[in-house]
């Protein structure tokens, strides 16, 4: 099943954070942009999600 990334607490089980960046809306630490989607298999991680994080 996917991984949810946006909006979520950056979880480096889950994440693979490839940039970070600056947005207000968002709190530090947490994903702000999603480039790949990465996927669980019986709560496994098949392939982390390539995020953007706020700083």
């Amino acid at each position: 099943k996917p991984i949810e990334a946006v909006g979520k607490e950056f979880d480096p089980q889950k994440h693979h954070a490839v940039m970070q960046g600056e947005d207000e809306n968002f709190p530090a630490g947490v994903v702000i942009e999603e480039f790949q989607k990465g996927y669980l298999l019986k709560d496994r991680v098949i392939r982390p999600s390539m995020v953007k994080v706020n700083q």
